[in-house]
């Protein structure tokens, strides 16, 4: 109460231009406090690590999306367990893929080891998902590809359809254990993509100790195509 009545009596012995000043001061610190408040509220309403964690279990789609990105975004390892549990049992392909891409972020290995799913689903967005993260990984399925079914080897050789590849390709048209139509996709990459002289004499090799006929004809008709090319 003291305190007051001494504020009041500084006031009243203001003139006109220091009450104004003395208002003007007022207001600034007031608008300051307003400020400090507004920052602490936000600050405390800040996004955690648990928050995060916590989304992954929530019934909105998009606030349970925006966990699985920001787990993934921060590499926060403890929510690999449940991660994983998630693109499992997840039904919605749009969450799958989220979860794939947070996995490939926290532990890349780990993400590898869905490429072995027998869910095709699940293995389709893991291999799809490796290559967005990067193009190199394309390596990671090329030394995996005598163990992968039909299917994703015409995938990989979709990726590997350029002359850097070249004895990687002619390892795979050699391969009398390989399915046909996949050594003939691989033939038909080098034909499009490899030099003639660079490849005639395996060619010519390849020919005269296949033991497929099938095989043996395509490859005696890819010989002759790259051959009249390179007349051109």
């Amino acid at each position: 109460m003291l305190i007051m009545s001494k504020i009041v009596e500084f006031y009243r012995n203001l003139n006109k231009k220091k009450r104004i000043t003395f208002w003007v001061c007022v207001g600034i610190i007031f608008l300051t406090i307003v400020r400090v408040s507004v920052w602490s509220a936000r600050k405390d309403k800040t996004p955690t690590t648990k928050t995060f964690i916590k989304q992954l279990k929530s019934q909105n789609k998009n606030e349970k999306i925006y966990g699985i990105y920001n787990v993934g975004n921060l590499k926060i390892k403890e929510a690999l367990p449940e991660l994983e549990e998630l693109y499992q049992k997840e039904s919605d392909e749009e969450i799958k893929r989220v979860c794939a891409w947070s996995i490939g972020q926290i532990d890349f290995n780990k993400l590898l080891t869905y490429l072995d799913s027998s869910d095709k689903k699940t293995k389709e967005i893991t291999f799809e998902t490796i290559l967005k993260i990067d193009k190199k990984n394309i390596n990671y399925l090329i030394d995996r590809f005598d163990k992968e079914d039909i299917e994703t080897k015409f995938k990989i050789l979709d990726y590997i359809s350029s002359s850097e590849y070249q004895d990687k390709l002619l390892k795979i048209v050699e391969n009398e254990k390989e399915e046909i139509p996949v050594r003939k996709k691989a033939i038909d990459i080098l034909k499009e993509k490899a030099k003639f002289e660079d490849v005639e004499t395996y060619l010519w090799a390849l020919y005269y100790r296949e033991q497929n006929d099938e095989m043996k004809n395509y490859v005696y008709h890819v010989i002759n195509e790259m051959k009249k090319r390179s007349q051109k």
